[in-house]
């Protein structure tokens, strides 16, 4: 590595230090406002409301109106003997429009605030054994991990043995994970425009089931599709930060 490639500012994840990793496992194991006497329920009722948000129906009919041609009277009202006809785009006739045929649309379905908040809140409770706290460093500045890792720039098997690093750190084993393994990165908008434009960043997108998502983008389906994630501390503050009460109503 050329000493001209040393200023450029690159940043990549690594494992987070353990005063970031007790920081995320307590904001992660706060205590819950609400009961958790059935909490898969809000989960599942969250996650089929937004499978739904997904939907698109494209199936369309033409009504009467919107069928070309028929805008002249058949035949007179009345002398022919016939049923009386106003015109060959009836839904009577053979090629007019059709009747309460289907129409595309979007399903938008409701779900409550706090529902949300909850079943969210719950899944990362349930998933806390699965989470990694993991941090942001510029390479840059860090003579050591350049010398170490000079290999890294410009590599997706570098970039692999980036994760596999801090996934050993934490006592898993990384050699038929990543790849095969749905894995989700989490980082703050902040931290993600650090990341932007890195090679770090262009390393990831080649490896399968990998994700980077950052915190405000972060939905149930990332969450519960993921085997492991690996999250900042900035981001897991993100996250449990919100505080619904102020919904209640007051009188």
């Amino acid at each position: 590595m050329t000493e001209e490639n040393t200023t450029i500012s690159n940043y990549w994840i690594i494992s987070g230090s353990p005063i970031e990793k007790e920081f995320v496992l307590r904001r992660l194991d706060c205590e819950l406002s609400f009961s958790k006497t059935n909490p898969d329920y809000l989960i599942h009722k969250a996650f089929c409301l937004y499978r739904k948000t997904k939907w698109i129906r494209n199936a369309s009919t033409k009504t009467k109106s919107e069928v070309s041609g028929g805008g002249r009277k058949p035949w007179a009202q009345k002398g022919r003997g016939k049923a009386r006809a106003g015109s060959i785009r009836s839904p009577l006739w053979r090629g007019g429009g059709v009747c309460f045929g289907p129409k595309p649309m979007l399903y938008n379905p409701k779900l409550n605030n706090r529902e949300y908040d909850h079943a969210f809140r719950i899944l990362l409770v349930e998933k806390q054994k699965s989470i990694i706290p993991i941090s942001l460093v510029d390479g840059s500045k860090e003579s050591t991990l350049i010398k170490t890792d000079s290999s890294y720039f410009g590599k997706t098997k570098s970039a692999k043995q980036i994760v596999s690093q801090i996934l050993e750190k934490n006592n898993i084993k990384s050699l038929d994970l990543i790849g095969k393994k749905n894995l989700t990165i989490i980082v703050s908008p902040e931290e993600f425009k650090l990341l932007d434009g890195t090679i770090f960043l262009k390393g990831i997108k080649n490896i399968s089931n990998l994700n980077l998502v950052k915190d405000n983008e972060l939905t149930l389906h990332h969450i519960l599709r993921s085997n492991y994630i690996l999250i900042t501390a900035y981001s897991s503050y993100n996250l449990t930060r919100k505080n619904m009460s102020w919904k209640k109503i007051t009188r």
